[in-house]
């Protein structure tokens, strides 16, 4: 009897599956929340600290009730308020250290999650072979920090300790990410969603773009919501092609093409930023998303971009005049014997940068120097050619600071990440799935071009979209195994 029943509540779940939407509508509201951060971002409106503090804690107030239902809710607002955490902080004037909203949207979601996974009787958590690598890769961060404090003493380990909290928060948005998306509804919406806050960031750059004061190369750089016009680069090639994904799986629908115009805006984006490393890795990203779509259109995006750099007039004027800018030609026409004699200040200074990197982990390379102590070693390293900076390479960086083990740790985790994100792409049913996993495929090829020239991993306000997006992945891999197991 109980067999029967079963095989009776098969047939009504999938046609309740069915009958939902396949996008919450919820989400255009969302979409208009983020247009107000978007607003507030662009106007600088400074509100009294009375209003803030009476109005926020009314709507934080009424979000978590809401939350206690439907924890999505709440997670949807923290997916349109992230990439404008940095300039939008939200400490509600009081200053006071981690009281911001990124942390409470944070913990508002997690309590809300672990209420109704507790009131449906199921458990609130769950693992995955992901689970742990990234779990190792924040504990061998952690313990660079403690050991570095054993050697430096107390006050690095008090100093550093809200920073490495900050590099930590983003690598939790994957877990709470996993933990709170239950269903392919939610994940798609939680994807377009990050689509549609992407596009307004990238018309946030040409705006600020058009509205240039000043003259010279470095005012018309664009740092936007980053701050800095590397990391801004990095973070449209990260996610841009979550558009170019949708539109390359969808082709034969006519409305897919539209996908194209925020694909170009996200592009613009880039260019603004006059960013080479940026550049670079939106190229390779683009051969990515071509090979994993298609080898003849992979042979064909390669064709074209060789014929573009023989024929550099074909290339945007602002990409010729940035890339120009890279080598040095000197009247005498000889060649330097040192490389950085032939580049201009930048290029020349990472290459000095890089070296003493190398140096650092031949000397440290199995705990690293500490976490956030590279800048204080460079000069030494450097000889005095370089002063406090950032060694502008995360992988060398990792090593650098916390030692090679663990830059091991977050190769494997990258890795990992591309194996579960192909699988998807190659399994999943769903086109959905499949165009969000194409283009996360042909994003984190950009992401390992792009942070071989910065630390652009660092900030929730650009890196936090790609953990959300690695347990989305893990959620579709487990519903799509789900799927699969049923249909035997």
């Amino acid at each position: 009897m109980a067999f029967k029943s079963f095989n009776t509540a098969i047939p009504v779940a999938l046609q309740t599956r069915r009958a939902l939407p396949t996008i919450d509508r919820r989400i255009w509201l969302m979409a208009v929340l983020a247009c107000g951060f978007a607003v507030l971002v662009m106007k600088e409106v400074a509100l009294p600290s009375s209003l803030i503090l009476v109005f926020g804690g009314l709507g934080l107030f009424a979000l978590f009730a809401v939350g206690l239902q439907s924890p999505e809710i709440p997670f949807y607002v923290l997916v349109a308020y992230l990439p404008f955490s940095r300039l939008l902080v939200g400490d509600f004037g009081t200053q006071a250290t981690a009281l911001n909203l990124t942390n409470i949207f944070t913990l508002g979601v997690f309590i809300a999650h672990v209420f109704r996974q507790g009131a449906r009787g199921q458990a609130p958590f769950q693992s995955t072979p992901l689970n742990r690598m990234i779990s190792l890769f924040c504990a061998l961060g952690a313990a660079a920090l403690i050991r570095a404090g054993w050697d430096y003493g107390s006050w690095y380990a008090w100093h550093y300790l809200i920073p490495l909290k900050r590099w930590l928060t983003p690598m939790f948005l994957y877990f709470l990410t996993l933990w709170v998306v239950r269903d392919k509804r939610v994940l798609k919406t939680s994807a377009i969603l990050i689509m549609i806050v992407v596009t307004l960031v990238a018309l946030m750059a040409i705006r600020d773009y058009m509205n240039v004061e000043g003259s010279g190369f470095e005012a018309s750089r664009i740092g936007g919501i980053a701050e800095h016009s590397n990391t801004l680069g990095a973070f449209f090639v990260y996610y841009m092609f979550l558009h170019l994904g949708f539109f390359l799986t969808h082709t034969s629908r006519p409305r897919a093409w539209l996908l194209l115009i925020p694909f170009l805006l996200c592009f613009r984006g880039i260019m603004v930023t006059f960013s080479r490393g940026a550049y670079l890795a939106f190229a390779i990203g683009s051969l990515a998303a071509c090979w994993f779509r298609h080898k003849l259109l992979f042979v064909t995006a390669v064709v074209a971009l060789v014929f573009a750099i023989l024929n550099p007039t074909l290339l945007p004027s602002g990409i010729r005049y940035r890339m120009g800018m890279t080598i040095i030609h000197h009247d005498t026409g000889v060649v330097q014997e040192d490389i950085t004699q032939n580049l201009e200040g930048s290029s020349a200074s990472r290459i000095e940068i890089w070296r003493g990197a190398l140096k650092m982990i031949q000397d440290h390379p199995w705990w690293g120097v500490g976490y956030e102590a590279f800048p204080r070693f460079m000069p030494s390293y450097t000889e005095g050619k370089i002063g406090y900076m950032d060694a502008h390479n995360s992988y060398l960086l990792i090593a650098a600071e916390m030692g090679l083990p663990t830059l091991g740790v977050f190769l494997l985790v990258l890795l990992m990440i591309g194996y579960y994100t192909h699988w998807l792409y190659r399994h999943a049913q769903d086109k959905a799935l499949k165009a969000i996993a194409l283009g996360f495929l042909a994003g984190l090829a950009g992401l390992w071009v792009a942070n071989l020239f910065g630390s652009r991993m660092d900030h929730a306000e650009v890196s936090g979209y790609f953990w959300i997006i690695c347990g989305l992945i893990m959620r579709g891999v487990l519903i799509e195994r789900q799927e699969l197991a049923h249909s035997k």
